[in-house]
Order: structure tokens, then sequence, then C-alpha cells
């Protein structure tokens, strides 16, 4: 470089000239904007993650030390007369409390050194650790570690929920420094070791040291308090019974830092690397008893006293779950034992399900561990197959194909369900109370598992018609039992083309509500909804409590909504529970009252204070005498329509039937004056049910025979407002004697129950009655003899409600019963005065064949007109056998 005063003076020009100032002007004050700009929006973005951040820590519960104490105390559950039938434990089984002075101190530091190495320095959070686990999880580009400290697991455990959130991990800090400041050191470890869970229902250290070892927590040695302390984390994935290779992997790092960091001796090392503890585990695990699981009743119990808890103390989920398996609590519940014992043995009694080669079937949920040299790699599948030998050579190959020859089998799992499904809700409809469930068919394989009863809705198929259509129309809209409407071809606005189409595979022409009822008439309950609007429809039912309707819901682009025709036939956005149908249903049993369904009645704390009692919902939700119109053609189906399978005679029965248009789900909703109870059948995962075969109705009746089978018969009672009337099931008016009754199919009378205000004050006037020729089957003329003269009785119709297709003419059974289209304006043209040739013939050559006139050509003689008698049979095209169904 050069330093002469003549290179400097030149550099000192350089420096000085006006352009290099200006530009040096312009650049200086352009990093100055910009580096104020960096410093304002790194402000700006702490000032906006502060508030994010506070805004999180305001939502935080408030805490206190008696929310980190267990209380100790399992609940149990008793039945309807008071006996106890469960004790409930769940996630925080049988924990026994110790005081720390109670817990060796090497058991204490096995905890610490493997959650929590900085326990005794930290104020709550482990910034060190926080630190070294962002390192380690962005070095193997995964979540493979935490960094939460011991008194943070308490929090998570006692106070907050498992959510894997980033909201509930800041709660989680702010609180363990909060909890931190409020107790001590001590008190946090004792109630974490009282409180950790340590798989097989256990919760804490003693439990835990009962359940492995069957010894008091005292008497632990070091090797086997290395053995709990490897659980935390992933109790399944280190079990010691089932997957002792991978704890006694954890153990071994909990020995070499308790000798790290000088808890333990080198002599006590040894000796615990050398301790045979797993041998001595599977011989305990030998005297066990099975654990018990708790059944679909019980589990609904729980999720509804959680959530009663949470609503009504203001307390989080946690918190609930907390007092239910640790606090004591009693729980007083609605079943009734011997009930659901009936329930349970028809669930059990496969006679009651489709067999092979029908629609038998299994689902397998298969999960396989395989230990291979990379890793151990985790395989799931579910599959459904039709036998046991499918079954089991699909797993044998799924073997084979995930398994090397150096691969070690580190866990295996086969749960396997049979298909098709059920479940069935038993109600006492007038209280609410639910008396007995059955959540799904198949050994039931743990705790809050799925429960088709109530957590998984389907399609409701027919028996929504009631519900959604008859029931608003009768109760609002000026209909009644005898309201008559045309089961012809029809298209509604909308539609391009015929729809819906019946079950029965043509038409019954004009048919009252009652019809429309007793044998689930697709047509007439669609026109029903239309006259009265889906609005209408959707807005009883959720008066009558459904909660999975959709208003008006978009997804991908495309618009739902339940308001709309199709929902007269169970065709929905989401389907129904059938607890709710149940409860549905059972308001019209019960006079038109809803009533919430109900598991308990009331939940009592370790002092036997009362904390909960149910009192359910009520409405009334349509009038009396709707309720009484709907249950008399209920009872009709059952007699005498698609319901007639469930009849066991000993008790009015009143039902509907239902089955959805692919039969993937088929339904029985029915009452008795006792009992309301409904029953669903169908597949998982939805699938056509090749044969059904009425198994659902079977199901219903098995279960409701034997419910009612010591109960004295009772009838359904009949209100106040409800009169009588004789009509014409043709029109729906006033039958007029000697005509109505005349009708060819053996008369079209029968007497109908109105509400007061509704029954008909016209008379009929689809029926007319015409003086017909025997000899022309025309109507006679004034010459027809009197010997040749019949009088016969047509109906007539609306001919702008039918839809004709000329080249495939409808098949609608009351066809017959009208006259003729081409009779209508005719009469006999046999008898009559007789007609003498003209005076002046026309020439020859202009007289035709010789058909003229009154005689008709010899190949068209008239047939004789035979008129149907009262007693004629006709054919209506009935169902044929009881499992005849609707397809809606």
């Amino acid at each position: 470089m050069n330093f002469s005063k003549e290179s400097n003076k030149k550099k000192q020009k350089s420096l000085d000239s006006k352009k290099n100032k200006a530009s040096k002007t312009v650049s200086t004050s352009f990093v100055k904007i910009l580096a104020f700009a960096f410093l304002l929006f790194i402000i700006v973005g702490v000032c906006a993650g502060i508030g994010f951040v506070k805004s999180i820590i305001d939502a935080a519960p408030a805490i206190s030390v008696d929310d980190i104490v267990p209380e100790g105390y399992a609940s149990f559950v008793y039945d309807q007369n008071g006996n106890e039938i469960a004790k409930l434990y769940g996630t925080d089984a049988n924990r026994i409390p110790k005081e720390l002075d109670e817990i060796p101190k090497y058991l204490q530091d096995s905890f610490i050194v493997i959650e929590d190495e900085r326990f005794w320095q930290h104020n709550g959070i482990d910034l060190k650790g926080i630190f070294r686990a962002i390192f380690t999880n962005l070095k193997e580009k995964r979540l493979s570690e935490g960094a939460s400290t011991i008194t943070q697991q308490l929090i998570k455990n006692n106070v907050l929920t498992n959510a894997e959130t980033f909201e509930r991990k800041i709660q989680e800090q702010y609180l363990a420094m909060e909890i931190e400041k409020k107790s001590s050191k001590e008190q946090i470890l004792e109630n974490y070791l009282n409180t950790v869970a340590l798989g097989r229902g256990t919760n804490g250290v003693q439990s835990a040291a009962n359940k492995y070892f069957n010894k008091d927590v005292s008497e632990l040695t070091i090797a086997e308090s290395a053995v709990l302390a490897a659980i935390t984390q992933r109790p399944t994935y280190y079990d010691p019974v089932i997957n002792p290779e991978n704890n006694k992997v954890r153990q071994s790092i909990i020995l070499q830092k308790l000798l790290d960091y000088e808890n333990i001796t080198q002599a006590e090392y040894d000796a615990a690397t050398k301790e045979d503890v797993y041998n001595n585990i599977q011989i305990v695990k030998n005297n066990m008893p099975s654990s018990s699981t708790q059944s679909y009743y019980v589990d609904e119990v729980y999720k509804r006293v959680k959530e009663d808890l949470m609503i009504q103390k203001g307390i989080t989920e946690a918190q609930a779950e907390n007092q239910i398996y640790r606090g004591g609590l009693s729980i007083y519940i609605n079943q009734d034992l011997e009930m659901q014992k009936i329930l349970d043995e028809a669930y059990t009694n496969e006679d009651n399900f489709p067999k092979k080669n029908e629609d038998y079937g299994i689902r397998l949920h298969y999960s396989l561990s395989v230990k291979k040299a990379e890793g151990t790699k985790h395989y799931y599948k579910e599959k459904e197959f039709e036998t046991d030998q499918e079954l089991d050579a699909f797993i044998e190959q799924y073997k084979k194909d995930m398994i090397g020859p150096n691969d070690e089998v580190v866990g295996e799992n086969k749960t396997l369900i049979p298909q098709p499904q059920s479940a069935m809700v038993i109600m006492d409809q007038y209280s609410g109370e639910v008396k007995a469930m059955v959540g799904g068919r198949g050994k039931k394989e743990g705790n809050l598992i799925l429960n088709r009863a109530t957590d998984s809705p389907r399609q409701p198929g027919s028996t929504f018609k009631v519900l959604a259509a008859y029931l608003p129309a009768i109760d609002t809209a000026g209909y009644t039992l005898a309201t008559v409407l045309d089961d012809v071809p029809t298209k509604f606005p909308g539609q391009n083309k015929i729809w819906p189409k019946n079950y029965y595979k043509q038409f019954k022409g004009l048919s009252t509500v009652r019809e429309g009822i007793v044998h689930s008439m697709n047509i007439i309950t669609v026109k029903t909804l239309h006259d009265i609007g889906p609005q209408t429809g959707y807005d009883y039912l959720i008066k009558l409590g459904f909660t999975t309707l959709a208003d008006r819901e978009e997804n991908n682009g495309q618009i739902y909504s339940d308001k709309v025709l199709p929902l007269a036939l169970g065709g929905i956005t989401h389907g129904v529970t059938v607890l709710e149908l149940t409860a549905a249903y059972a308001a019209i049993a019960n006079n038109g009252e809803y009533i919430e369904p109900t598991f308990y009645t009331k939940v009592l704390n370790h002092d036997n204070k009362i904390i909960l009692e149910k009192q359910p919902a009520r409405r009334q939700v349509m009038k009396e005498t709707t309720a009484f119109l709907l249950t008399d053609a209920l009872v009709d189906a059952v007699v005498r329509g698609t319901g007639r399978k469930v009849n066991f005679k000993t008790q009015p029965i009143a039902g509907k039937t239902g089955t959805t248009s692919d039969d993937k789900d088929i339904l029985f909703a029915g009452y008795t004056p006792y009992y309301t109870a409904v029953v669903w059948q169908g597949f998982d995962y939805a699938k056509t049910l090749d044969s059904y075969a009425g198994y659902h109705k079977t199901m219903w009746r098995y279960v409701m025979e034997r419910v009612h089978k010591d109960l004295p018969r009772k009838e359904f009672t009949r209100p106040s407002g409800i009169v009588t009337e004789t009509i014409c099931t043709e029109s729906g008016l006033k039958a007029v004697e000697g005509l109505c009754d005349l009708d060819p199919r053996k008369g079209t009378v029968r007497t109908e129950y109105f509400a007061k205000g509704t029954v008909p004050k016209e008379e009929c006037t689809t029926h007319y009655k015409v003086t017909m020729c025997k000899v022309s089957g025309l109507p006679a003329s004034e010459y027809c003899p009197e010997e040749d003269k019949v009088d016969q009785v047509f109906i007539q119709r609306d001919p702008a409600v039918v839809i004709w297709d000329p080249n495939n003419p409808p098949d609608i059974a009351d066809l017959g019963y009208e006259m003729k289209p081409t009779m209508i304006g005719e009469i006999c043209h046999i008898h009559g005065p007789v007609i003498e040739p003209p005076i002046n013939p026309l020439p020859q050559d202009l007289i035709d064949d010789g058909n003229e006139g009154n005689t008709p050509p010899d190949n068209t003689d008239p047939q004789p007109f035979n008129p149907l008698e009262p007693n004629d049979p006709v054919s209506v095209n009935e169902p044929e056998n009881d499992d005849d169904e609707e397809d809606d």
C-alpha cells in the first residue's frame, strides 16, 4: 500500500469532492432509515408477541396449592336401586398417597434424573433444557425431545389438558412458575410422585409398586425404582410386563445417571444392573387379577358427569377428570341392571345377527411393531373379512411381508370387531331416564371406545317420516290422519325426474295420512313436507332434540342444508344418533312432552354433599292430541304395516321402521305404554347390507318382549281432546251412505280419530254413482231395460297431479276404480229405437261395408259388463311377508 504524502493528498481531495460527499450522505441516510425500520419492526413484533402471550396467560385458570394435591379417592357408581356397580379409576386408578419421607430417596432421584435433572435449581421452567430440546429437535428434524419439568408435568396432569397446543404450553409454563412461588420443591415432588401415570391403571408410585412388584413403595430396590421411573412418557411402550426389552433400555440409562450424579454408589449400581427384576414382574403378573372393562353405559355416565362439572362448576376438563377419578365421588345413575342384562344377553346371542355367507364379516384392527437394524418400525392395518380363515391368512402373510430374517417382533395387537354392528337404547319416556344401552356388538376392548348409540350419527331413514313431515303437518298445518294425498308419479319443484320411488314398486293412488304412515309411503310423505315447507319440518326436529342437523353449511364451495325435501325421508347431511332418535320418539309416547335423556340423578362428593343434581330439560313440543293420533297410526304400522315383525302382542306397540335407500342403515323406533327403544344396525364403514332379513326388528322384539314379561298390559291413554267421525278414506271427508260404502273394494268407510275442531264438515266428493248397462258396459240410456241396469260407484281424482307416460303408463292401484276416459260422455248404444232405412238410399257405390248404424262390426262385439261386487278380491300389491321394507 502507498503511504507517500502525494498519495495522501490525492485521497483527501477525492474525499472532499462534492460528488462523493453527496453520495456518502445519501448512503448514510439509507442505512439509518433501514436500521430504524428494522428496529421498529422488531419492537412492534416483540410488543405484539408480548401482547399475544399476555392474552394467553390472562386466560389461564387461577391456581392454588390445593389444585396440585391429588385428593386420592376412587369414585363409585350406584344403580337405580343403590347397588354399587362400578369403581371409576380409568387413568387414575387405585392411587394410594404417600408422604415424601415414605418414598426411598433413590426412587425420588430416579424420576428426577430421567425427567428433570435441574429440578432443585430451576423456578418451574428449565431454560437450559428448553434450548437443548430445540437444538436436538432441529438436528434430528423431528420432535424427539421435550423440556417439561416435573412442575410442568404436575400442572398438566392436575390442572390443564394434554392438548398439544402452543397456548396450553405457555399457560403450563406460567402456572409452573406461579406454583413454585406458593409451594416448596418437596411438596411439588411429593404430589408428582403421587400423581404420575405409570401404566396399567396406576397413578402414583405406591399403586405402581403394588401392581408390578406386589410390595410397598418403601420396600422397592434401586433396580425396581428405576423400572418404575422408566415407564413415564410412554407407559405402553415402556410397559415392563409386555415390553420388558424397551423398559430395560431406559432403566439402564436411569441407573447410569444415578451413578454419574452420585445418587448411588458403584456397589449399588453393580447390584442393580445384575438384579433379575423383570423375572419378578412376570411372576407377579401371573397372579394379577384381570382388570374389568366398564360398560357403554358407565362410559356415557363418565362423559356426562365430566361435562356437567365443567359447565356448572366452571372448571377445566383436567380438573373435572381429577374430581371423577380422584375425588371420591358417589354417582347415582338411572341404569336398570335387569334390563341391561337382557340387552347384553341379546347382543351376545349370535342368532340375533346375520350368519356367515350372508352379511357376516369381521373388521380387523391390527398393529405390529418390528425391531429392525435401523430402528423400530410400527405398522397398522384395518381390513374386513368374511371368514376367520381369511383373517388368519391375511395376518400370517402380512407378518411375512413386514418381518425380515433378522428382525424382532416387539409388539403386536389384534382387535376384532364383528360386522355388521348394532346399537340400542331403552328409555323411560315419562322420566327421560335411559334404562339400558349397548353401543356395539362383540367384546368391548376398552373404556371410552366408540359408542355407536351416542357417538356415531347415522342416516335415520323412514323413522324420520313421522318426525319431519307428519308430526308438524298434524300439529300445525291442519292435517289429520284422514287427509288424503295421491300416491302417483310426481315431479317436485327443482326435480327433473319422477321422485321419490316406493319400495312396493307401484303407486297406491288416493291414500290417507294414516296409510302413508302404516305403509311407509314415500310420495305421500314428501308431498306432506312440501305442503308444510321443509323449514317447518326442520324447526320441529330441532325442538325434538336433534343436534346434528345442518342449517346451512359450506364445504369445498358447496352449500349443504337439511331444509330440503329429502329431509322427509331421513336423507340428511350428518345423520342422527340412536340416543337422540330414542328421545324424539319418547316425546310422542309421553303425550307430546320432550324430556332430555339422562343417565344419572345426582353426584355426591367425598363428604356426601350433593355437587350435581340432574334435572332434565322438559318442553311440550306437540299437542297432546297430535301425539295420540301419531301413536294410533304407529300402532297400526306394527299390527298391519311394515313393523309387523316386532309385535309380541302382550302390550300395545307403536313404531316405525327405517331403511335408507342404499340399505346401509336399518332401524326400528318404537314404544309401549312403558318404554321407548330404538335399535340400529349397519356396518361401521358405510357398506350396503345385502341381506338385512329384518334382524333389527328381531332384536327389538327379542329385547322388549323380555323387558315387558312381568308387566301388566297397559293401553295408550286417549286424551279428552280426541273425537271420532266416520269418513271416506278416498276423500278424507264424511262418508256418504249408499255411496262410499258401495266402493267395490269392500267399502272405503272407517271410523277415524280427530282432534276436536278438525273433524271434516263436508261430505265425500270423490265417489259418485252411475247407472250402467250390463250389456254395453257404458252408462245406461233411457232405452236400457231395467233388468240390464246396475248401479256402479266410481272415484274421480284430479288428473293434473298424475304424470302420464304414454309409452310406460304408471301402475296405479286404484285406476281401475275410475271411469275410463273413453266412457266419459258416452251412453249405451246397444239399446234404443230401431232406425228405418232412408226412403232415398244413396247410390250403391257410396254405401260402406255394412257396419253403418248401431250394429258393430263382427270383430267388435261388446263384452258384457261385469261390475265388481263388494266381496270380489282386489290386488293392491301389499307386501307379501314381514321382511318387506321401505326403500326411501
